[in-house]
């Protein structure tokens, strides 16, 4: 009897837990908080089932298309040039469509170049209806319809940048006056090691170990190529046949030939430092006799000359 009751308790609970899955995927709260989430992304494409509209991105024609579901294919019956690009070699200022998305019967979409972007809302035969244009790139934007904002989102190199624009009035009729900015700064790397290590002490110790660490690899380096190349000498010279000696003994086996050795190098030493002079002096006198190319005469002008013949006559 007991076993029985066992058997069926195990049972039920196996059931229970089985069933407990089921119970919770049925449950349809996450599904509508799914719905009616939008997200902060690049969105490529847009569908609105009500009105059979589908919105996307040429991105080789730099369009907008719009198009509808025609039996089983898809047709585009409207699109907006978002720019012009044929025959253009500021490629940095044309402007490429970013993200595209259908709220409240109207086609929303965001394009930008390098330096600026707009945003521009369509009705669903492809006509202009707004568009407004503002300082810098971005990339997505989101619609809040329990706020009435709709949210434009930028990253560049220092950080985000979000503004929040109202369209209180309706999304055909979204401002950019008053809109909220909201900026991000990304930390920069000297900023997290400031906030890591406040004292400097592990750069510190880092910068240290990278010197001695490279220092000791240079010492072994030289250290091993030193010992490659003498045990490479010591190779040939076995080779060839000539006899090689043991580290720390003589090089000629004997002290008495190592004496004599050291004996006659240092006597050719001395030998080498004077040479053996006769102290003769070899200077004579040579009489030069008068050369007209080494006459100071000839430097001087013809009137100095005159002067000087003049005189020379006078005295005689």
């Amino acid at each position: 009897m007991m076993k029985r009751i066992f058997i069926t308790v195990i049972t039920g609970a196996f059931l229970f837990a089985g069933a407990f899955p089921v119970m919770a995927q049925e449950d349809p709260a996450p599904r509508q908080a799914r719905d009616s989430y939008d997200p902060l992304v690049p969105q490529l494409f847009a569908v609105d089932n009500k009105n059979n509209v589908f919105a996307g991105i040429n991105g080789v024609d730099n369009t907008v298309d719009l198009m509808r579901v025609e039996g089983k294919e898809l047709t585009r019956y409207s699109f907006f040039q978002v720019d012009v690009v044929k025959k253009r070699h500021d490629t940095h200022h044309i402007y490429r469509p970013k993200s595209v998305a259908i709220y409240e019967g109207y086609v929303v979409f965001l394009a930008s170049h390098r330096d600026s972007c707009y945003l521009a809302v369509l009705d669903f035969s492809g006509q202009l209806v707004k568009k407004i244009v503002f300082a810098g790139a971005a990339n997505a934007f989101s619609y809040s319809p329990e706020a009435r904002e709709l949210y434009i989102s930028g990253d560049n190199p220092s950080g985000y940048d979000v503004a929040a624009l109202d369209a209180s009035r309706g999304i055909q009729h979204v401002d950019l006056n008053d809109a909220a900015a909201l900026h991000y700064r990304r930390p920069k790397m000297a900023e997290k090691i400031a906030v890591a290590d406040p004292l400097g002490i592990g750069m510190a110790a880092i910068a240290m170990s990278v010197v001695f660490l490279g220092l000791l690899l240079l010492y072994l380096v030289f250290k091993n190529v030193g010992k490659a190349l003498v045990a490479r000498q010591r190779r040939r010279d076995t080779k060839k046949g000539k006899p090689g000696h043991a580290p720390g003994t003589s090089l000629a086996g004997d002290d008495t030939l190592a004496h004599v050795a050291i004996a006659a190098a240092i006597h050719l030493y001395n030998e080498e430092l004077h040479d053996e002079e006769n102290t003769v002096l070899t200077i004579n006198r040579v009489s030069r006799a008068y050369s007209p190319w080494s006459s100071k005469i000839h430097g001087l002008n013809t009137y100095f000359n005159k002067i000087i013949i003049k005189s020379k006559h006078e005295k005689i």
